[in-house]
């Protein structure tokens, strides 16, 4: 049989006449006339071809078949019912769901402390599952359910799935104080390219304004020494500190080496670094996936997610 033919309605009429054992009964319950419930009942026994309920001297009752189908049906409607009626609301105070995301180093850096501390007092029972981004799979992992969220730069974000944007920064150039070759107050873009660079590099994609700031040197005629390549931005600030190399790193990492580290104005223009949360269709209307994405938005939008050396503390130096 072709469940397609089936008027999925019939087997709630079927729960009831098994329930009550009456035409009469069942036909009140579901508001329905007598006729109309019998005429179902008659549709019923030609679909299952079975009498289903049989009159006897004490009243309808169910044939072997009928009683059969009495727990299945019933199981059935109860589970549709749980499928159509809306989700619940979320209360992160008593849940216990964990959440899987997907982000570089930098961004398990700047936020997942105070991510941290957030569930904590709010929702304590709530768990976190970090794992590196990798670009080369973020559309499988978000397929699969393997992570929930990645955060990642908009400008590598694929375009299928849903996303927001989060929060965007500025680039800025590191050196280490005392830098024999960067001793005016500004850098040139002649400085710049003069001194060997060290850059985050990762799956083919390039950070601290890649692209972007490599087509700006070349419309000039100019590129940047290329020393070191490495995968991971918390590994920099340790590296520049300890040579003479340079790089460009989000504000936010520099200013928390304000102690080791000068910085300066890019001396091209690049685009902010642009962060976003990507996700897939299925999570999209979870109502626990939804807050997730909210207290994670408004804790990276929040201008202290990194506690410690205020801006105005951070020695910055112009370009010219």
């Amino acid at each position: 049989m072709d469940i397609r033919s089936v008027d999925l309605n019939l087997l709630v009429a079927l729960d009831v006449l098994l329930s009550e054992r009456n035409v009469t009964r069942a036909a009140a319950r579901l508001n329905l006339s007598q006729s109309a419930m019998s005429a179902a009942l008659a549709r019923l026994r030609a679909v299952f071809n079975d009498p289903l309920l049989l009159r006897t001297s004490n009243g309808m009752m169910p044939t072997t078949r009928g009683e059969e189908l009495a727990g299945p049906v019933r199981q059935v409607l109860e589970d549709i019912a749980r499928l159509v009626q809306p989700s619940e609301g979320f209360d992160p105070a008593t849940a216990t769901v964990t959440f899987t995301i997907a982000a570089s180093d930098y961004v398990e850096w700047a936020v997942l402390p105070r991510l941290v501390h957030y569930l904590q007092r709010h929702a304590p029972q709530v768990g976190l599952e970090v794992q590196p981004s990798d670009y080369t799979s973020i559309i499988r992992q978000l397929e699969s359910g393997e992570v929930d969220l990645v955060v990642m730069n908009a400008a590598n974000a694929p375009s299928t799935g849903r996303s927001r944007p989060l929060y965007a920064e500025r680039f800025v150039v590191v050196a280490r104080r005392d830098h024999p070759q960067l001793k005016r107050s500004t850098m040139t873009v002649d400085d710049f390219c003069a001194v060997d660079h060290v850059l985050v590099a990762r799956h083919g994609h390039v950070f601290g304004g890649g692209a972007q700031l490599d087509d700006a040197l070349a419309a000039q005629g100019r590129k940047r020494r290329i020393r070191l390549s490495v995968p991971h931005f918390l590994l920099v600030p340790e590296l520049v500190a300890r040579s003479d190399m340079i790089s460009v790193l989000p504000e936010r990492l520099a200013r928390s080496y304000a102690d080791r580290l000068q910085t300066f104005d890019v001396p091209v223009d690049v685009p902010h670094l642009t962060f976003a949360a990507v996700w897939h269709e299925r999570t999209h209307r979870n109502p626990a996936q939804a807050w997730f994405r909210q207290v994670l938005a408004e804790l990276m939008q929040e201008g202290g997610v990194i506690d410690g050396v205020s801006a105005a503390a951070m020695p910055r130096k112009r370009r010219r």
